[in-house]
């Protein structure tokens, strides 16, 4: 039986609707569109909404930051207006310049544009077709549409998603994620307002003035975004402080931020060093056995230290504390929120959804920046 308090969110989420924020008086026009979102307790993902075409239900979509493409399993809800886009389009040529591996084929006497889409929170993928929908935004009184790029997926794919969820939201820096096609639309440079928290979060292609006000705005951090062929979002860190001692690393080390990972992982290396130095400083605490996946666990009344990344120089810090660090096992037991994420991994670090837990985050892709603070609302999450 459900929790009552996962049938509040749900009850909740169920009367959460795609916002849209104006541009001037310009009938048709916008700035972007903001999407409500929640968290699945049960994976840690991120959920979000749509609605696509005729089909009368929206469908739920993990939100997954360096999706390239939005997909879905379409069998469970037909739409009459939707249309296959064939491989000889401007839209499939989209879908090539966004690293997505493409081919054409022939089915009949027509070709399709047919993809390889990707489930990050498993790491699995599958042959896809690119469609074309039709995405209602807005309210009754004022109602807004826009042309969709997206790709049908098997529904096999859908494996290890939160329940419920029917597909991934791709945020990714491609040219056919959702944040470059709503660009498009709006011609606004591209960017992307992220706020993760279990109820009330926000996905949005405006700014953070428009979406959370001037004073959210000027309270950011910027650090620079690493360009590369990959869709990720990637910083820089060039130090790790435990409890403000800095430790010893090979940076600068390359931080990839992820929604699909509940956890921040460490190359294997990096974890050990992480991990001996907090068990040195949690000198307040008391260590116990382990919880999977946890492998540093405590027993304390007090605050545990915190951890401090320094990104492009030392006096810009991203600093991870309380709850955004140590998850709440129960029977007062508290475990550090990281975990050992192997010796072949692409990035050495993959922020997870935790950390970014309670932090608005702006990706500023047309200058390649993300800046990085703390909604004040707040308290007991992550700060600078």
């Amino acid at each position: 039986m459900a929790s009552s308090s996962s049938l509040f969110y749900l009850f909740v989420f169920s009367f959460l609707s795609v916002l849209i924020i104006s541009k001037s008086q310009i009938s048709g026009s916008l700035n972007g569109l903001v999407f409500p979102v929640f968290k699945d307790l049960p994976t840690g993902q991120y959920v979000a909404q749509i609605r696509l075409g005729d089909s009368p239900q929206p469908v739920k979509l993990v939100v997954d930051l360096a999706g390239s493409i939005l997909w879905f399993d379409c069998s469970s809800g037909p739409s009459s207006s939707r249309s296959l886009i064939s491989g000889s389009s401007s839209g499939c040529l989209k879908a090539k310049a966004g690293n997505v591996k493409v081919s054409s084929s022939s089915r009949g006497d027509a070709k399709d544009c047919e993809l390889l889409v990707r489930n990050g929170a498993v790491g699995i993928t599958a042959r896809g077709e690119l469609f074309s929908d039709v995405m209602s935004f807005g309210s009754v009184t004022s109602p807004g549409t826009v042309d969709l790029l997206f790709a049908c997926a098997p529904p096999w794919l859908l494996r290890g998603l939160a329940r419920g969820a029917r597909g991934v939201m791709g945020l990714g820096r491609a040219q056919i994620s959702l944040p470059s096609q709503l660009a498009v639309v709006t011609n606004e440079r591209r960017r992307l307002t992220v706020y993760l928290s279990p109820l009330d979060g926000v996905v949005s292609t405006s700014s953070v003035e428009e979406v959370f006000g001037v004073a959210a705005s000027r309270s950011l951090v910027y650090t620079p975004l690493l360009t590369g062929s990959s869709g990720d979002y990637v910083i820089n860190v060039k130090s790790i402080r435990v409890n403000g001692e800095k430790h010893s690393v090979d940076g600068p080390l390359a931080a990839e931020l992820s929604t699909v990972v509940p956890y921040t992982m460490l190359e294997s290396s990096i974890y050990a060093v992480l991990v001996e130095a907090y068990a040195k400083a949690a000198t307040e605490a008391t260590p116990v056995a382990p919880v999977a996946p946890f492998e540093l666990c405590f027993k304390s009344e007090v605050d545990l230290p915190a951890v401090d990344l320094a990104l492009q120089s030392e006096m810009v810090r991203w600093r991870i504390q309380g709850k955004n660090l140590m998850v709440d096992v129960g029977g007062g037991v508290r475990c550090l929120g990281i975990l050992d994420g192997g010796s072949s991994r692409v990035n050495p670090i993959v922020m997870g959804g935790l950390q970014l837990e309670g932090l608005i985050l702006d990706f500023d892709l047309g200058n390649s920046m993300m800046g990085f603070g703390q909604r004040r609302t707040h308290s007991d999450t992550a700060s600078l």
